[in-house]
């Protein structure tokens, strides 16, 4: 069973190479799916007409982070990268609503359902990954196997009420924001590179940020020579909802389903690390397969030098690939 694409708009197909793969091309169509408050949008690479791999990026990136990784992919199995609500080619949410990390399960859900995936296949970059995780422990049935990326539990923080009311005051700050109908700071090329690149301890290469700034600016209408990021403001806004390490342990306790964590050495914890081993112990058992994989390089290492985490995720697609993926592709020939 094909989903009719009735109300999805598809756009060319494209080809994307990596730099040092020359030989690995992979054809991918821009796709935008209805939510009740706009589209998500995102890139659908081949195979396109059976269940894919649903990929989730990480705070203020898009789904072009995925675009040096997915091509040295297992090439039998299609991946959905999307921008999440506010980041890339999705819609915003609704003026006066936050940004937080229930959000994101939620779209995970709607785009499951609308796509009538009897189960869905995670891979998520940090926020993305968080994202994988908490929509596993609450649908541990529905899901056939996670991929975390430089991120797999929400982050614990003490003394939260303070954190709650600065949270607050961020939100009102960047709803305004959001709102102004004037055009926001626009800058040269060179500066907006630098500015994305200097997010994360600079863990974006200068020679690789295109693809992220790719979906996240626009030109500048007073100054063609100038350009300004276009993602939600309130994204800036520090996260209110926050997680008890008790409900996160009993949550890891639900996650049956296979999963690969990876963890570059130049990104923290930003939490007391103890918290992240006692949610990998937790996994460990009740996971049928969890592997955890140590790899050195920061934040966006995936991105930068995809050749060392890609061995790594085909073997554990091609081990754990198991389910049917027959339901939930598009008709080919719908362009």
């Amino acid at each position: 069973m094909l989903c009719n694409w009735k109300n999805v708009l598809v756009f060319n197909t494209l080809t994307r190479n990596c730099r040092h793969f020359a030989t690995k091309q992979r054809t991918f169509r821009e796709v935008k799916i209805p939510v009740p408050w706009g589209h998500i949008a995102g890139k659908w690479w081949d195979p396109s007409d059976k269940r894919p791999i649903l990929a989730i990026h990480g705070w203020q990136d898009n789904c072009g982070s995925f675009d040096r990784l997915i091509p040295l992919l297992n090439e039998d199995v299609g991946v959905l990268a999307i921008d999440l609500p506010g980041h890339g080619y999705s819609s915003r949410l609704p003026p006066g609503m936050y940004y937080h990390n229930m959000n994101y399960p939620i779209i995970i859900r709607h785009i499951s359902n609308y796509f009538k995936w009897p189960k869905v296949s995670l891979m998520g970059h940090s926020l993305g990954g968080i994202s994988c995780f908490l929509y596993t422990t609450f649908f541990p049935e529905l899901v056939d196997f996670l991929i975390c990326i430089d991120g797999v539990k929400p982050l614990y923080k003490k003394n939260n009420g303070p954190r709650m009311a600065l949270g607050i005051q961020e939100l009102l700050k960047y709803d305004e924001l959001s709102r102004n109908p004037e055009e926001p700071p626009s800058y040269v090329m060179d500066v907006m590179k630098k500015k994305l690149t200097a997010l994360n301890n600079e863990s974006i290469s200068i020679e690789h940020c295109h693809h992220i700034l790719d979906r996240n600016i626009a030109q500048s209408k007073s100054d063609p020579n100038k350009y300004y990021f276009t993602r939600d403001p309130r994204l800036k806004a520090r996260l209110i909802l926050n997680w008890s390490q008790k409900d996160l342990l009993e949550g890891a306790y639900r996650v049956t389903s296979p999963i690969l964590m990876i963890k570059f050495s130049g990104s923290g914890y930003y939490e007391e690390k103890e918290n992240f081993y006692e949610i990998l112990e937790a996994l460990k058992r009740a996971s049928k397969a969890a592997e955890m994989h140590y790899i050195d390089g920061p934040h966006h290492t995936h991105l930068n030098n995809p050749e060392t985490v890609y061995t790594i995720i085909n073997k554990f697609i091609e081990t754990y690939d198991i389910e049917k993926r027959d339901i939930g592709g598009i008709v080919k020939d719908i362009l």
